[in-house]
C-alpha cells in the first residue's frame, strides 16, 4: 500500500473517532449516581445533607431534589449543575434510622429542547 493512503486512512479515522465521543458528550444526557444524605444538622430546622455524582455526558441545567422520611419530615431544594451537594432544609421531624425516600427530577435542555428525567432514591438515615 503507498504511504499517503495509509497516513489518510489514519487521520480519517482519528477525526472520526474524535467527532463521534464530542457528539456523544455533548448530546447524550449525564445521570445521576450515588444519591444519597450523609448527614442530618440543625436543632430548630433540621438540615438534610444530600450527595451525588453524574455519569458520562453533558449534565442538566437543574436538578431538583424532594425528600421525605417516614417519619413524615418533607423538604425540597433546586441546585444548579455544578453542585455535587446540597442542604435540605426539613418540615417536620428527622430522626437517625428513619427510612427516607429522595425524587430527583434532572432538567436537560438539548438543541433549544428542554426535557426531564426523573429517579428515585431510598436509604435510612445515618
Amino acid at each position: 500500500m503507498n504511504t499517503k493512503a495509509l497516513q489518510r486512512g489514519f487521520w480519517l479515522s482519528f477525526w472520526a473517532v474524535v467527532t463521534i465521543m464530542t457528539v456523544r458528550g455533548a448530546i447524550i444526557p449525564a445521570r445521576l449516581r450515588n444519591l444519597r444524605i450523609t448527614s442530618l444538622s440543625g436543632i430548630g430546622p433540621v438540615y438534610a445533607t444530600v450527595s451525588w455524582g453524574y455519569s458520562a455526558g453533558s449534565r442538566p441545567v437543574n436538578v431538583i431534589f424532594d425528600l421525605q422520611c417516614a417519619g413524615g419530615a418533607t423538604g425540597s431544594v433546586t441546585v444548579d449543575d455544578e453542585a455535587l451537594e446540597a442542604e435540605v432544609p426539613l418540615i417536620g421531624t428527622a430522626r437517625a434510622g428513619e427510612a427516607y425516600t429522595i425524587t430527583a427530577t434532572l432538567v436537560y435542555r438539548r438543541l433549544g429542547w428542554t426535557f426531564t428525567h426523573q429517579m428515585q432514591a431510598s436509604g435510612q438515615l445515618g
